[in-house]
């Protein structure tokens, strides 16, 4: 016969030290990061924080895709612009530029539309050919992005007529973020 004990079974506890806070905290922000990533490429991160709302936007010069001449922001003024960052190699920036020639021919005069691509020209051709696209399109060497500190793409500024940041997007905008703004 097995004789009882008084003693209750030992747990064993985790220890808490500092080590083991600061690596539980790295995992935590890895985490949350990741999660944000995923937000961000399923379009789901909206509000991009690049510009204060009323910042002076950068004037940028861009040649035409179909001229071949310079397209300067300059031109939009006195009229709200959308100024859409794009690539044909990014699947939620083909996903939205049929909404964004919704939204151009929804607003008709009341807005000018840019869409800026860094892709070459012969490859934004065949794409805007291929997907009967009317939205005036701009090639840029690199300044508008880095002008605009783009890192992320879709990325759309929505810019006042008086040459003004309202409002900037990652993940692309709706047709409910610009209306307040026309």
């Amino acid at each position: 016969m097995k004789a009882k004990t008084d003693k209750a079974p030992q747990i064993d506890k985790p220890r808490w030290n500092r080590s083991t806070i600061i690596k539980r905290s790295l995992d935590a922000v890895l985490v949350l990061a990741l999660i944000y990533a995923a937000l961000l490429a399923f379009g789901f991160v909206r509000r991009g924080s690049n510009f204060e709302e009323g910042t002076k936007a950068p004037d940028i010069t861009v040649r035409a895709l179909d001229s071949g001449k310079p397209v300067s922001l300059k031109d939009s003024a006195g009229k709200p612009t959308l100024l859409v960052f794009f690539s044909v190699s990014c699947p939620a920036c083909r996903r939205e530029l049929p909404d964004v020639q919704e939204m151009m021919e929804r607003a008709g005069e009341k807005l000018n539309v840019l869409v800026v691509s860094a892709d070459s020209p012969q490859e934004l051709k065949s794409y805007w050919t291929k997907e009967g696209l009317k939205l005036p399109v701009g090639v840029d060497g690199g300044a508008a992005h880095r002008a605009y500190q783009v890192s992320t793409i879709p990325y759309s500024v929505v810019i006042d007529g008086e040459g003004k940041v309202r409002a900037d997007f990652v993940g692309g905008v709706r047709w409910a973020d610009l209306e307040s703004l026309l």
